[in-house]
């Protein structure tokens, strides 16, 4: 049977017959924050109606509500707390400063029976994507395969969302997006390109594939988290405003200088990302892309552009999901270095969080973050988060 927390991914289409092989079980848990700090629970139910509560005082319409949260939500089920309900803040800005457009519309410019060309019109992400990963499906669906790149769209949130969409339908999916300029070139000390997120999911019969990744070596949204959970860093994630590593998120945070994952090779993935999305799709790129404070009203919006791809398998192979299944069990099979430590595929660390989140029948969040959205809570005269449970309760109101 779906979990409550399975039907998160619902706006993703996907159908309930496929959650368990989508998520099944792994063979390794983690925690989603650090064992010693300070975390409180809340009810999914909770948390969406607060993000929907927070939306409707900056004029979003009742009928986009759900199209947002579910992408949070889905994001904090499955880990990624970068891109989860902690990226409120930064879309209420950019909605009160009017850099997101809440009424527009994607719109196709161009298109033939394989591509289409679409212009975001500066709506939120998350309609330019849920539009151009849909109209790439149908493609797909129709001649094998739908190549749909975009402009002026803004964060489109979690890149396998799009992909999760793709699978629900039969396709492979690959999801493309370019971002601000905040990664340091292999040899630079100032952030020149972004750290371009990439995902690329697909199913077989008893388990699928789905990587999600940025082209540098920890995203943003990762090292606010650290930041909320009073964490250090590793020094190879970012630099500081001298262009030296730093193992303080507050520090790495204010300079906006990532590290490219693996060096060289990460530096060149982003910059294969934004000649695909924003030199391709008419959008901005590298420096070109307005920086984190013009996404919050201080200047031009960016104009991101983005990729989607869906690709019908079965156009090449009748038994794609069989060799696929095959494939992970070549790779799980292997033999590891640490017996206590079994290989692992990208995606799996994900579905062991998620079910962390079913056995709590909850989302956790650090008591820090909490504490922000109490503050958040009362500029916007709107009810704080509860907690999920009456002995779960915390000082978090207090900080």
């Amino acid at each position: 049977m779906l979990s409550k927390f399975g039907q998160l991914l619902q706006g993703a289409t996907i159908r309930h017959s496929q959650y368990r092989r989508f998520y099944g079980q792994p063979a390794v848990q983690r925690d989603s924050v650090t064992d010693t700090t300070p975390t409180s629970l809340v009810l999914e139910g909770e948390a969406r109606r607060f993000i929907h509560d927070c939306l409707r005082r900056v004029g979003v319409p009742f009928e986009k509500l759900r199209c947002i949260s579910d992408i949070m939500l889905a994001a904090d089920y499955r880990g990624i707390h970068g891109m989860g309900i902690g990226r409120l803040d930064m879309y209420l800005k950019d909605l009160q400063h009017g850099t997101v457009d809440i009424t527009a519309e994607p719109e196709i410019i161009s298109q033939t029976s394989v591509t289409a060309h679409v212009d975001g019109h500066g709506a939120m992400g998350v309609f330019v994507g849920n539009y151009c990963m849909d109209l790439a499906i149908d493609k797909a669906q129709k001649s094998g395969i739908g190549f749909v790149v975009a402009k002026r769209s803004h964060d489109i949130g979690m890149a396998s969302w799009y992909a999760f969409r793709a699978m629900a339908r039969g396709c492979i999916g690959l999801v493309l997006s370019n971002t601000p300029a905040m990664m340091v070139a292999p040899g630079g000390r100032d952030a020149s390109i972004g750290a371009n997120c990439l995902a690329f999911g697909a199913d077989g019969k008893d388990s699928h594939f789905m990587l999600d990744m940025a082209a540098s070596t920890k995203s943003m949204g990762a090292l606010e988290w650290a930041y909320l959970n009073d964490d250090r860093i590793p020094s190879s994630w970012a630099m500081d405003e001298g262009g030296h590593p730093t193992i303080f998120p507050c520090l790495a945070l204010r300079a906006n200088r990532l590290n490219p994952a693996g060096g060289q090779n990460g530096y060149c993935l982003a910059t294969m990302i934004d000649v695909l999305c924003g030199v391709m799709s008419g959008a901005n790129y590298a420096t070109r892309v307005a920086s984190m404070d013009a996404e919050q009203g201080k200047g031009p919006t960016s104009n991101l552009g983005l990729v989607m791809l869906a690709l019908d398998p079965c156009v090449f192979v009748p038994d794609f999901e069989e060799r696929l299944d095959d494939f992970k069990k070549c790779i799980e099979n292997s033999i590891p270095f640490d017996t206590s430590k079994p290989v692992k595929l990208a995606g799996e660390l994900e579905k062991a969080h998620m079910l962390r989140v079913d056995d709590l029948g909850a989302l956790s969040f650090p008591n820090t973050m909490l504490a922000k959205f109490k503050r958040l809570a009362d500029f916007l005269c709107v009810p704080s988060l509860q907690l999920a449970f009456a002995s779960n309760k915390s000082n978090y109101l207090r900080a």
